[in-house]
């Protein structure tokens, strides 16, 4: 059976910024210019680089000449750089393409404009690719303003009217700078999917790199533990293959051995319905669906309802973007009604977190986040800044608007108790509040209440969890500053699992493109790794230090590591 290097797990927004990391050369979209260019210099002079050993005298250029050695290193794929010579497949339970379930969601709740700003996308060659594929295009009217959101935006009258109440110039000054204006627009969908199809095609990641199959586990073990001491022999393509530990990925459509397994799979859990008296959330039910599971909205028997130009109700529970998103969907198809819960206020923010953990002075926030003392404390921060769910202000007009014309009655602080169905009627009846609301028959019952994350709970990983336990706080895993699962197991975890180490913009885009970038860095490593233990030990010899020089060498010019401890060991002999 072949092993691949890597296996991702996942092929939405995270697993595509993972998988175009990995064939990437040269990043720029988390660096600055001055370290891109020493990525481009160091590949086109790496091997002219001369470095003196303080111990041995001996100049690094007093080697084989890198024609000599050339043939031998490029046949483990180093000198074309892991990033080329990967080996990746994508496992994704909704479709063999990518972002299948993201497409499916943002047509079903008919999103128009994405809420994350321009610089948070996929792309890893450029911060500003989005915004320079939209001009490339000639496709900047899809982008959006978002007003209010940079200095411009404050009026000189609501200036000195704020001078007046506080009697002293605000030292805050305005959330973004003026000179960032063109960041904080939002691209339509379609703009941000033609971009991520550019990605795709930009990186050769189309080709049968996906596979729609269903992961059920996942296992790290040595081969002779899945096939047993005679099998393993016959199973693997690199006999020295059965002397090291791999992934068996089991799926509903047979298995697969990776190397590295990345986890890009959002919360992974089953969406969450909050209890309430007369709802059995584990069932699919004709009146009520959790807005994760929407198939038809508004249902058969609403639509049915509506062409019989018949009154209809739906009831809506939740707080977020989501809920008023359906709210506008379900009106503009022809409810007569939306009610809509919300257990708390009503929130109207731009984004999912707070703007200082947005803006380009985020790193502020971010050094008080990794600093802290303990991960309860990150847990914390990551729930004060994502505060719960939020409205952005166009939606809130939107919003003002239904409730204004009578199609939409809104209840904050309000949270549902119980229900009754009528299956003859086909509506829910009695249902009971608190604070109490006078409810009538209500036809369909939408749950935007998002999902609980804790990885401990996702069904494929109850197995390897209880081989290779960790700590985890608020259901999120305690991983390695790698974002590995451990320093002896190269599970790497992207996305909202990977809070405790990301930050609150964990779940969102800007999460996927950190993600990719510290997980492609240690990938690299792994895998090198893995081969130089393989040369040694199939040969009988230790490591030739210079077979690692060169990389060495990148690394040092990179500044991908302490430098210090780079040079101490560059082509020394023993």
């Amino acid at each position: 059976m072949h092993i691949h290097d890597v296996l991702i797990v996942g092929a939405g927004p995270c697993g595509l910024a993972v998988a175009a990391r990995l064939r990437e050369h040269t990043p720029s979209a988390t660096f600055t210019d001055d370290e891109h260019q020493r990525y481009h210099w160091i590949k086109k002079h790496g091997r002219c680089m001369n470095i003196r050993n303080y111990k041995t005298g001996r100049d690094s250029l007093n080697r084989p000449s890198p024609s000599s050695r050339s043939s031998n290193y490029e046949s483990h794929g180093e000198a074309r750089g892991v990033e080329q010579g990967v080996d990746i497949l994508v496992l994704d339970a909704e479709g063999a393409a990518w972002m299948v379930r993201w497409q499916r969601l943002f047509k079903a709740f008919e999103i128009d404009y994405l809420r994350s700003p321009m610089f948070f996308h996929v792309d890893p060659a450029d911060r500003d690719a989005l915004l320079g594929y939209a001009y490339e295009k000639e496709r900047e009217k899809e982008l959006q303003a978002l007003p209010g959101c940079v200095g411009k935006e404050v009026s000189k009258h609501r200036q000195k009217k704020k001078w007046k109440t506080v009697r002293r110039m605000s030292q805050g000054g305005p959330d973004v700078d003026e000179r960032d204006r063109k960041d904080y627009y939002t691209p339509s969908n379609n703009l941000f999917e033609a971009h991520c199809n550019e990605v795709v095609r930009r990186y050769g990641l189309r080709d049968g790199l996906i596979r729609q199959e269903r992961v059920t586990s996942i296992n790290y073990e040595a081969l002779t533990y899945f096939y047993g001491e005679n099998e393993s022999n016959d199973t693997v393509d690199d006999p020295l293959d059965n002397l090291t530990k791999i992934f068996r990925v089991s799926t509903d459509r047979g298995a697969h051995l990776a190397r590295v397994v990345v986890l890009a799979v959002g919360p992974g859990n089953s969406p969450s319905i909050p209890p309430v008296l007369g709802i059995e959330s584990s069932n699919i039910h004709e009146g009520y669906t959790h807005a994760m599971q929407i198939k038809q909205l508004p249902p058969p028997h609403v639509m049915s309802k509506i062409q019989a130009r018949k009154p209809t109700n739906l009831l809506i529970v939740g707080g977020g973007l989501t809920s008023v998103q359906l709210t506008d969907v379900v009106v503009k198809r022809g409810v007569d009604r939306v009610h809509l819960l919300m257990r708390g206020p009503l929130k109207v923010k731009y984004f999912d977190i707070e703007l200082d953990w947005i803006g380009k002075f985020r790193n502020i926030n971010q050094a008080v986040f990794w600093s802290a003392d303990s991960d309860e404390e990150r847990f914390k921060m990551i729930s004060e800044a994502r505060n719960g769910g939020s409205i952005t202000p166009r939606y809130r007009k939107i919003l003002d608007a239904h409730v204004k014309t009578g199609k939409v009655s809104l209840h904050t602080f309000t949270e549902l108790r119980s229900v009754s169905w009528d299956a003859h009627a086909k509506t829910w009846n009695k249902l009971t509040s608190s604070p109490m609301v006078e409810f009538p028959p209500i036809d369909f019952i939408i749950f935007a209440t998002g999902v609980h994350t804790n990885v401990s709970k996702i069904p494929f990983m109850q197995s390897f969890i209880q081989r290779h336990p960790t700590d985890m706080v608020g259901g999120l895993p305690c991983l390695n500053d790698d974002l590995m699962w451990s320093n002896d197991v190269p599970l790497f975890i992207t996305g909202r699992l990977a809070g405790l180490r990301l930050g609150p913009g964990a779940p969102n885009l800007v999460g996927a493109r950190v993600g990719a970038e510290r997980i492609a860095w240690n990938v690299e490593d792994v895998l090198r790794k893995l081969r130089s233990h393989k040369r040694s030990f199939g040969s009988g010899e230790r490591e030739d230090d210079e077979d690692g020089g060169i990389e060495r060498l990148r690394e040092y010019v990179a500044g991908r590591r302490n430098r210090f401890d780079t040079l101490i060991n560059v082509f020394e002999e023993e």
